[in-house]
């Protein structure tokens, strides 16, 4: 049974951007011995590896804040690489691979701590702030979290910088600001934070989730969530688990109910991979509706990366449909890494000739580059007609792939010095490669 090991390998090279910070994630249970059938242990591994993957981007955009442009491109390509050599592995390596992945995580932590540090000239003394303020990329993602955690005033912190900061998310923020605020018993506020919903986002796909939180929030009496109220949220966890692998006909209605329901970010996930996991006809068709906007866009982005996950033509075909019909960027940025995942190289090269918005096109050039079943030629001949950004990602992705024979002939033909220079960084860094070593030479010459 094939699993994620690339994931723990991604989660590992983004140590050094967190090295201070713990885990968000819990840590994975020992794998299943082979010749039984799937345990719990083994639903439960795969459900955190799978959450890992979704949450890849927001640990690159954090990585990114620590370290320039080219340090990223580098690591970014070893990930890629290490990636390629360990796809084939087996659910039973994951505990070697877990030990091998620790490991690089420390190395990269040491480094991190030992790098030498510029000075910095004092600053003008800075009055206190009330309110932390939180990095954008984190807001929102920290603010579901802390629900999770029952952290609620967290939360509507957390929210409250989301929607001051990324206005693409704010109908979402506000969302989970007023459930945040229902759950701490602040109903006039919770309302207050509907009606926003209702005034600034008139359209907003989550007017229909809202819709059915308002009528909790009126039937709540001002009342904050009582533990017990918080235990019955832990105990639907276990119960949604245990439909893993029931009848379709008999679980799937039941999971759909909690899915349209006001439950909290975790149990809507549990709920949405349940379904995934189960591949009756009923139950992929209920997943393929939320990737197509059946639900919130929370549930969305999440069907969109199980889809990509199931890795058939089918799926495939699915998700180059919804890519077609959407105008967000965050659903087609989704979409190109589920159909990475895939190895859809066929549809990302054709998403990569034709897309007209240039960080989209970057995107696909990207995840193409890193894709497998596309051959060196296939990169060269977009490459040719290629900008500045996508030559890079071209570049990182020959770097991932250890071809230095085709780095070393883009290196003779470009004509552009920053760009050539870059190829030859990245040249200088694959010192196991011979026909990257006989370029260094000829350079020396």
């Amino acid at each position: 049974m094939k699993m994620y090991p690339h994931i723990v390998l991604m989660a590992a090279l983004s140590v050094p951007a967190f090295c201070q910070k713990p885990s968000p994630f819990p840590a994975p249970n020992p794998a299943p011995d082979q010749t039984q059938a799937p345990t719990s242990k083994a639903d439960e591994m795969a459900y955190q590896a799978s959450k890992m993957a979704i949450d890849a981007q927001t640990l690159s955009a954090r990585f990114a804040e620590q370290f320039d442009d080219s340090k990223v491109a580098e690591m970014e390509a070893q990930a890629a690489a290490m990636d390629q050599k360990l796809s084939h592995m087996e659910f039973s390596d994951i505990e070697d691979m877990k030990s091998a992945a620790m490991d690089m995580a420390n190395q990269a932590k040491m480094a991190f701590l030992q790098a030498p540090v510029p000075p910095v000239p004092p600053a003008a003394p800075r009055p206190p702030k009330i309110v932390t303020q939180f990095r954008r990329d984190d807001a929102y993602s920290a603010g579901t979290r802390a629900i999770d955690d029952h952290k609620y005033d967290e939360a509507v912190q957390r929210f409250d910088s989301a929607i001051a900061q990324d206005p693409s998310r704010a109908d979402g923020a506000l969302y989970w600001k007023a459930y945040a605020l229902n759950r701490e018993g602040k109903r006039d506020e919770a309302l207050a934070a509907i009606a926003q919903l209702r005034r600034d986002h008139p359209t907003s796909a989550w007017l229909h989730d809202a819709q059915a939180l308002e009528a909790e929030v009126k039937q709540s009496n001002g009342q904050p969530v009582s533990p017990a109220q918080e235990s019955n949220d832990d105990l639907k966890l276990l119960a949604i688990n245990s439909l893993m692998n029931a009848d379709a006909e008999r679980a799937i209605p039941l999971v759909e109910n909690i899915l349209k329901g006001n439950s909290g970010p975790s149990v809507k996930d549990r709920a949405l991979f349940v379904i995934s996991q189960n591949k009756s006809p009923r139950a992929q068709q209920a997943l393929l509706d939320y990737a197509k906007g059946g639900g919130n866009p929370d549930l969305q982005l999440r069907a969109i990366q199980y889809v990509g996950m199931s890795g058939t033509k089918d799926a495939q075909q699915q998700l180059v449909g919804i890519y077609t019909g959407s105008s967000d960027p965050r659903v087609k940025a989704a979409i190109l890494q589920s159909l990475m995942q895939a190895h859809a190289s066929d549809a990302l090269l054709n998403i990569a000739k034709s897309e007209k918005d240039a960080n989209l096109r970057g995107t696909a050039i990207r995840v193409l580059a890193l894709t497998k079943g596309v051959s060196a030629e296939e990169l060269v001949e977009i490459y040719g007609s290629a900008d500045a950004a996508a030559k890079r990602e071209i570049i990182n992705g020959l770097m991932a792939r250890g071809d230095g024979k085709t780095l070393v002939d883009l290196a003779r033909r470009e004509a552009d010095p920053a760009t050539k220079k870059m190829i030859v960084e990245r040249l200088s860094n694959m010192r196991d490669n011979k026909d990257a070593l006989d370029y260094m030479m000829e350079l020396l010459k």
